[in-house]
C-alpha cells in the first residue's frame, strides 16, 4: 500500500468516530441534564404554564431524542451550532467559542511544543547514557511528577504565586490591570500582538502565563521524556547498533545515523497522545488562573447544564484529538514504511 492509500484510509476511519464522540456525549448529557433543568434556568421568577411549553417546542425538546440527535449532528457538521441555552442566552456558540478558543490554543501550543523538544532531547540523552547518574537522577524527577496530576500541578503553582516570600509571577488573569488589547487579527494574543508589534503587551502576556504553561509543560514533558528514553534503548540493543560499533562508527554518529530515526517511531504515538491531555489539564488551570479560555468555558458551562455550548467544544477537541492522531500515523509510516502494509 503507497503512503496515499494509506492516507486516505485513515481520515476515513476518523469520520466514524467522529460521530460515536458525539453520539456518546449528546447521550450522557442529556440523561444527566434533563430538559426541565434547562428551561426553569431560562424562565422567569413568575412563569406561567405557556411560557414553560414556549420554551420546551422553541429549544427541540418536542421532537424525539433520535432526531434531536440527527438535528445537532447535521447543524455540527454544517458549522451552525445554534444557540447558548443558559450561559449566554440566545447568544450564538460559535462565536462564544472562537472568542476564547484562540487563548487556549496559544497556551497548549506553546507548552505541547516546549514539552516535545525538551522531552525528546532529555529523552534520546538519557536513553543513550543509561544508568549513569544524569540518568537516574532525570528519572526520579520524572517518575514523580507523572504521578501528579494537573490539577495538582495547577494548585502547587497557585500557591506558589500567592506566596508573598516567592511572588516572582502573578497569581490570576492574562494581562496587567489598566493595559489595553493589541489591535484584533485574529483573537490570538500573541499573534495579535506580534502583528501589531506590540511587545510591551507580548511581554505582559507571557508573564501572566509563564506559571499555568510551566505547570503543563512539567506534566507533559515527563511522559514524552519516559517513553522517549525507553524507546532509544530498545532500539540501542538492536543487532544493526552493535554491527555499526563493530565496524569503527563512534557513539554520536551511531545514535545521529542510526539509532535516532528508529527511535522517534514510538514516541511519534505517544507525542500524540499528548495533545488531548493537555487539554485536559487547561480546565484544571484555567479555572485556577482564571484565563477566559476554551477549558474555563467547559466548565462554567457544564456546570450550568448548557450541553448546547459543551457538545461543540467537545467535537473540536474530538476533531483536534483525531487529526492528532492521524499525523501521528502519517509520520510514523513516513519513519517506518512497513506500517503502512498493516
Amino acid at each position: 500500500m503507497n503512503l496515499a492509500k494509506y492516507i486516505i484510509r485513515r481520515a476515513l476511519l476518523v469520520i466514524p468516530v467522529l460521530i460515536g464522540v458525539i453520539a456518546v456525549s449528546f447521550i450522557l448529557l442529556r440523561l444527566s441534564i434533563p430538559p426541565d433543568r434547562i428551561i426553569l434556568q431560562r424562565l422567569p421568577r413568575r412563569w406561567t404554564m405557556e411560557m414553560y411549553e414556549f420554551e420546551y417546542k422553541q429549544l427541540g425538546f418536542d421532537k424525539p431524542i433520535f432526531i434531536q440527535f440527527l438535528i445537532f449532528v447535521r447543524d455540527l457538521f454544517i458549522g451552525n451550532w445554534g444557540y447558548s441555552y443558559i450561559f449566554i442566552p440566545d447568544s450564538n456558540v460559535k462565536d462564544i467559542i472562537m472568542q476564547r478558543l484562540p487563548r487556549t490554543l496559544e497556551l497548549t501550543i506553546l507548552s505541547y511544543l516546549i514539552s516535545i523538544i525538551i522531552g525528546v532531547k532529555l529523552g534520546l540523552f538519557t536513553g543513550s547514557n543509561r544508568n549513569k547518574k544524569k540518568d537516574k537522577s532525570l528519572r526520579y524527577i520524572t517518575y514523580a511528577s507523572m504521578a501528579i496530576p494537573p490539577f495538582i500541578f495547577a494548585m502547587f503553582f497557585c500557591q506558589m504565586a500567592a506566596y508573598k516570600d516567592l511572588r516572582l509571577f502573578p497569581f490570576f488573569g492574562y494581562k496587567t490591570l489598566g493595559l489595553g488589547d493589541p489591535p484584533v487579527y485574529t483573537n490570538a494574543r500573541i499573534i495579535d500582538c506580534v502583528l501589531s508589534r506590540n511587545w510591551l503587551l507580548l511581554g505582559d502576556y507571557l508573564y501572566h502565563i509563564f506559571i499555568p504553561m510551566t505547570a503543563m509543560v512539567v506534566f507533559q514533558l515527563s511522559i514524552i521524556f519516559r517513553h522517549t528514553r525507553s524507546s532509544m534503548i530498545g532500539v540501542l540493543q538492536e543487532d544493526y547498533i552493535r554491527t555499526a560499533y563493530a565496524k569503527g562508527c563512534n557513539k554520536r554518529r551511531v545514535i545521529n545515523h542510526h539509532a535516532l530515526k528508529n527511535s522517534l517511531g514510538p514516541s511519534v504515538t505517544m507525542i500524540s497522545f499528548a495533545f488531548p491531555k493537555i487539554f485536559a489539564g487547561f480546565v484544571a488551570l484555567e479555572v485556577a488562573f482564571q484565563l477566559p479560555g476554551l477549558g474555563d468555558l467547559f466548565y462554567r458551562a457544564i456546570s450550568r447544564g448548557d450541553y448546547a455550548v459543551v457538545i461543540p467544544i467537545i467535537f473540536l477537541i474530538a476533531i483536534t484529538v483525531l487529526i492528532m492522531n492521524l499525523l501521528a500515523d502519517i509520520a510514523y509510516a513516513v519513519i517506518d514504511p512497513r506500517v503502512r502494509l498493516t
